[in-house]
This record gives C-alpha cells, structure tokens and sequence, in this order.
C-alpha cells in the first residue's frame, strides 16, 4: 500500500474533506556515478573558494545572492527561519475555474488525492460535482516547508493534483515566439493542406491506450547494462533513416495519411476514434 505523502484537508468555503496525497508518478530515470576509470573509485564533488582552490569547511559555507552594484549580499538561516510559510495542513481552494482556461505549461508534479478518514462521502460529492461543472479546484497549500500553488482536478472517479508554477513564472508565448525567430502569424495555409492535416489527424486519432507508449530509450539502456554485466555483447536496434527536407507539405500529409489507414486496415482490432461516444451527462469508467 503506498504511503501518504501529506495528509491534511481540502478546504472549500467551510466545508472540510480530510484526504491523503499519494505519489502518481515515479519517475524511472537511469542514474549514473562518475567513477575513475583507473581504478574504478567513486567521484565525489568537492566544495572549493574559487579564490584559493582549497576546500571550504561546511562549517564556513554560508548562502548568498549577488545583487548588482552592491556585490554579494549574506542571507542567514536565522534571515529566512521568520518568513517560511506556516505549517498548515489545509489545501485551500481559492476557486474553481474552467480547465481550458489554464496554460498547460503551468502543471508540474502530479499526485493522486485519496479520501482521508471520514471522508469518503463528502469527496465522493466533491468528485460528482467537479467533474459535471469541468472546472479544476485552484488552490494553495504548504509541504514540507514550500508553499505550493495546486490543481486538483476530477476525472469522474477519483481526485489527483497537480502543483504548478506561479503564473509570473511563465514565460509569454510573445518572449518565447522572438527567441525563436519563427512567426505563423505570417504563413498562409491552403485549402488542400488543411483537408490533409485534418484527414491526417483523424487517420490516427485513436483512444487513450498506455500500453502503446513505452520509454524505450530506458529500455535499451537497462539492456546495455545487463549485457555488460554478463560479458555479453550488445546489439542496439537499428536507428531510423534521416529523411531529407520536405518540399510538398500536402503531399508529404496525404501519404502520411494513407500510411495511417493502411496501418489500421492491418490491425482491425484497434480503436478508432469514431467509435460510439459516451452519452452527455454520463463518464466513462476508468481503470
């Protein structure tokens, strides 16, 4: 059984729901070590004064900002002890807004929300509720001494959250769109290139099915380290051919298409989109 992460209570107006936070996603990164390759000893980074070269004491390592035309200004643990948010076990929703409203840049870490003791009843409420008015629950709260700005949103069943970034930490898609140099503001699409990419998206629209998703790049690299460990010799799967540039966006759009239907006509069995939809008002169960 997982652990709870945090426990606490989602605050609407007055009312209270005790719940747990659980972890939703465990990232499976491949971690390495940086080892000497003579000896294979373990590399430890080391704190050096970029004045002197020698290595600091812990004892003597202080926190610091530099502030331009003022040099480095000291910030003690005692300066930062009196504006650490108050410990509160309370996620407080500050209100409910339209998901499409909410840049999907800002979501970060995401966690599942389970009903606390006594409160299966009124989450379930908040569940039914949530998902009939698709609206997400914005909402602020404090863990392990950082103040989080939350969605928790509803998918008919269950609660999950999401912490995000504060919204004057989004970069403008204006700033983004100068760094990069390349504006569609100015680009003209033909009647025939938008049946093509509409054609092309309906080819491959398909249900949401996670087991066609695989990081296999982690794969390979777990596959390389057995054989190694074994003495074996290791064979990676053939890398895919270079394409050279496209000329004829419709036309490379249409064979991309026809590509997409003759792949479906091999697999019968595979959802296609224009499978019958759940009735309004009603949620499809999920796993």
């Amino acid at each position: 059984m997982a652990r709870a992460l945090w426990t606490g209570t989602i605050a609407v107006g007055m009312v209270q729901i005790p719940i747990r936070l659980l972890t939703a996603v465990r990232p499976k990164g491949i971690s390495f070590n940086q080892l000497d390759e003579r000896d294979g000893a373990r590399i430890r980074m080391r704190r050096v004064s970029e004045d002197t070269g020698e290595e600091v004491p812990s004892e003597h390592i202080v926190r610091g900002i530099e502030v331009e035309n003022r040099g480095w200004i000291v910030i003690g643990d005692d300066d930062l002890d009196s504006l650490k948010p108050v410990k509160s076990n309370e996620v407080a929703v500050g209100a409910f807004v339209p998901a499409a409203q909410i840049p999907a840049a800002l979501y970060g870490k995401s966690y599942w929300v389970a009903p606390g003791k006594g409160g299966a009843h009124a989450y379930a409420l908040l569940v039914e509720a949530m998902a009939d008015s698709n609206r997400v629950a914005i909402a602020q709260f404090v863990m392990r001494s950082t103040e989080y700005l939350a969605a928790v949103r509803s998918d008919g069943e269950r609660l999950s959250l999401s912490t995000m970034s504060f919204p004057d930490e989004l970069v403008t898609w204006a700033d983004a769109e100068a760094e990069a140099g390349e504006s569609i503001r100015t680009v003209s699409l033909t009647e025939r290139e938008r049946k093509m990419a509409v054609g092309l998206v309906e080819a491959l629209s398909d249900d949401w099915d996670p087991s066609q998703f695989q990081d296999t790049y982690r794969a390979e690299v777990m596959a390389l380290i057995e054989a190694k460990a074994a003495g074996t010799v290791f064979v990676s799967s053939e890398a895919p051919a270079e394409t050279g540039h496209v000329v004829d966006l419709a036309a490379a759009l249409e064979a991309s298409m026809e590509a997409a239907k003759a792949a479906r006509q091999r697999h019968p069995t595979a959802r296609k989109a224009t499978a019958k939809k759940p009735a309004a008002g009603k949620r499809r169960k999920t796993a």
